[in-house]
């Protein structure tokens, strides 16, 4: 319990319910800001030009034109957007944490295969798209297109899409690149638009994610194995004697494998060696009774 009280990172994150009052707050005061004070518009349309404007899809369809709107959105966009990319990405470590399980058993595998232990083969696919997505993560995209296509191809059936046009506008929203040529026009279209937006942007944010993160994982893997592979020799030996010795203590050679492997980094051994350096009053290279007590004389003098 004393390590997790000082050491867990969880008191930095933001809840679940705490995203969703900041996300509720600020579209409240867009909507309101946007109706009510600067370009008296309905509510419908301020709060699709407050969600347009947070996901910075920027259409282009609307734009406040007093200069009390004008400064408004300024301000709001870059405190908005700060504080919406805050909510997203905390919702987005929820999605990579329900990944960790599973990467974390093939890091492991691989370190394992590193330090010449025996792994049992868990899976033949050798295709890229297997390696990224499990088949549950291909059937609820497959889903969640569908869900998309739908709502896209209902949101504009005026408009007489093809499917590839469809398809456009689903990856120009999603990707919040926001050309300005295909957008909502009706207020009920924009309305739902709303909804359609925040789901697809957070659909996409999560696909290119599992991407990019099978291509880093790749890399982790690729250069595990040329550590396995690497036959030492005396230059490593070199490398590993820290103290200069001569010779290579458990403790050198596992600081040098951990480094190696990207479990720390120069930075955090200093910052640890320093931190224990202070703690060593004594200065025996060990952590005793006689280091605590000379501690505490001298908080006692310095108060």
């Amino acid at each position: 319990n004393t390590h997790s009280d000082w050491a867990s990172s969880s008191r930095f994150h933001f809840g679940f319910w705490e995203c969703l009052l900041m996300t509720i707050a600020l579209l409240f005061v867009g909507t309101v800001a946007f109706s009510f004070v600067f370009e008296q518009w309905s509510i419908d349309k301020s709060l699709y030009f407050t969600v347009v404007t947070l996901t910075t899809c920027g259409y282009g369809d609307l734009s406040p034109t007093t200069v009390g709107g004008r400064l408004f959105t300024s301000v709001f966009a870059i405190f908005g957007i700060s504080i919406l990319a805050i909510v997203i990405g905390e919702f987005g470590s929820k999605i990579v944490e329900a990944e960790i399980g599973t990467m974390e058993k093939e890091k492991k595998a691989a370190e394992s295969v590193t330090l010449g232990k025996s792994v049992k083969k868990t899976s033949n696919k050798n295709d890229v798209v297997s390696m990224i997505f499990s088949q549950e993560d291909v059937l609820r995209y497959i889903l969640l297109f569908l869900f998309l296509f739908g709502i896209a191809r209902f949101l504009f059936r005026d408009e007489n899409w093809t499917f590839i046009e469809t398809i456009y506008y689903i990856v120009i929203t999603s990707t919040t690149i926001g050309y300005g040529d295909d957008y909502p026009i009706s207020d009920h279209e924009r309305l739902l638009a709303v909804v359609y937006i925040l789901i697809s942007v957070g659909v996409m944010g999560e696909f290119l994610g599992k991407i990019s993160g099978y291509v880093i994982k790749q890399r982790q893997t690729s250069f595990l194995k040329s550590v396995k592979e690497h036959v030492f020799n005396f230059d490593d030996v070199k490398l590993m004697d820290a103290d200069n010795s001569g010779d290579v203590s458990e403790l050198e050679y596992l600081i040098f494998m951990l480094t190696c492997m990207g479990k720390v980094d120069n930075d955090l051994l200093n910052d640890i060696r320093s931190k224990f350096k202070k703690l060593d009053v004594d200065g025996s290279g060990a952590l005793t009774k006689t280091d605590l007590m000379m501690m505490t004389r001298q908080r006692i003098v310095t108060e």
